[in-house]
């Protein structure tokens, strides 16, 4: 009974995946995956009346629109860095916290790359070494990590806790302040404006010292582009919900007092 039915469309969709695979008759599972997106592609293009002149001038539009949008994000990280002056100081449950998230950053970094030069620059694998944040500062980070590790918590490296506190108190001082916290958020790529603000912020004379040696690993990946992309996403959330939350709290004073005229008007009635 098999033999009855019309088998030309299947016969012609699996040549059509052989022929993208070099013509080839045994083809793998990837070459078959690969070619199946192309031939969806070519597909969507054609019934969507899309031609190739079409996305070689949308292609361009974005390049443009990206250069435009760059251009634009170094000049607002130079004003913002320019205007940073790094008056934010952590507290002791500050710096508990910031080194609680650079060993969770670390951790998934580590997970990320899948590299031992990475590992080995981001996770203390022996004993913990004193941390020496400044001079001014008693850090007892590592002693509350110490508090609530039950064994599968990642205890960072010096480098990693310095530069994830270098950047909270870089992102502290942006929202805190106005001005500040408005330019970062004209801008549709914050989180690239935010590293390139932590560029400008820290190969300075003062601050060097931090990524001096460590921003990369031996197999060439950028740890700094890592951990302040990672450090972002963490705070910018925190970021979020409070600014929804304030839009929440000043819109509901009005809503509460409709529905309290609401339900007077009825009880009158």
């Amino acid at each position: 009974m098999l033999g009855q039915l019309q088998s030309n469309a299947l016969e012609s969709r699996f040549g059509w995946l052989r022929q993208l695979s070099g013509a080839n008759y045994y083809i793998s599972m990837r070459q078959l995956v690969e070619s199946d997106r192309k031939i969806r592609a070519v597909s969507l293009l054609k019934f969507a009346s899309v031609s190739l002149s079409d996305i070689d001038s949308a292609a361009s539009e974005q390049a443009e629109l990206a250069a435009a949008a760059s251009s634009d994000c170094d000049v607002a990280a130079d004003v913002i860095a320019d205007a940073i002056t790094f008056r934010v100081e952590p507290s002791t449950s500050d710096e508990n916290i910031v080194y609680y998230v650079s060993g969770a950053i670390a951790r998934s970094i580590v997970a990320t790359t899948r590299c031992d030069s990475c590992k080995e620059a981001l996770i203390c694998q022996n004993q913990l070494p004193e941390l020496h944040v400044d001079e001014v500062l008693d850090t007892r980070a590592s002693q509350f990590l110490d508090s609530v590790n039950r064994g599968s918590l990642v205890k960072p490296t010096q480098f990693v806790f310095e530069f994830t506190l270098h950047c909270w108190r870089v992102f502290e001082e942006l929202h805190t302040t106005d001005e500040l916290l408005r330019q970062l958020l004209q801008l549709p790529n914050q989180r690239l404006l935010f590293c390139r603000i932590m560029d400008r912020m820290t190969y300075t004379n003062d601050y060097m010292h931090v990524l001096f040696g460590s921003n990369m690993c031996t197999a060439g990946h950028d740890l700094q582009n890592h951990i302040v992309r990672r450090l972002f996403n963490c705070v910018a959330k925190n970021l979020v919900k409070r600014i929804t939350y304030d839009a929440n709290q000043q819109s509901g004073p009005s809503t509460k007092k409709r529905r309290v005229a609401k339900l007077n008007s009825s009880t009158s009635c």
